[in-house]
C-alpha cells in the first residue's frame, strides 16, 4: 500500500548523471582504431611484401591509401611521403619488381614515422 501522491515505480532504473557522463565520455573518447589501422597496414604489407599472400597487396594499397589521405588532412607530410613511398613498394612488388628486404624496411619506417596517426 503506498501513498496516493507517491510516484509508480517506473520499472526500471534511471542512471544517475554522473553515470551518464561517464559513459558518454567513453563512447566519444579517442579509441586507438588509428593504431589499429597503423598496426593492419603493417601486417598486411608484410605479408604482401614476403610474396605469400598476393591479395593482401590490395588490402595494403587500399588500407595505406586511408592512413595517406589522413596523413595529408593533418599536414602530417613526412608521414604522408612515408605512405606514398610505400604505396610504390606495394605496386612494384603487385608488377613483379618488388625491393625485397628494403621495402620490407620500409614498412616498419612507416610505423615508427606514422606513429599516433
Amino acid at each position: 500500500m503506498s501513498h496516493h501522491l507517491s510516484k509508480p515505480s517506473p520499472g526500471f532504473v534511471i542512471a544517475r548523471p554522473v553515470t551518464v557522463s561517464a559513459l558518454l565520455l567513453l563512447a566519444f573518447c579517442p579509441t586507438p582504431a588509428h593504431a589499429v589501422v597503423l598496426a593492419s597496414v603493417q601486417a598486411t604489407a608484410h605479408r604482401c611484401l614476403q610474396g605469400s599472400d598476393p591479395a593482401a597487396c590490395e588490402r595494403a594499397l587500399d588500407e595505406a591509401e586511408v592512413l595517406q589521405r589522413r596523413a595529408s588532412a593533418r599536414s602530417a607530410y613526412p608521414c604522408q611521403t612515408l605512405l606514398l613511398g610505400l604505396q610504390a613498394d606495394l605496386i612494384m612488388e603487385q608488377l613483379g619488381q618488388g625491393r625485397g628486404e628494403q621495402a620490407i624496411a620500409d614498412v616498419n619506417a612507416v610505423v615508427r614515422g606514422c606513429a599516433g596517426l
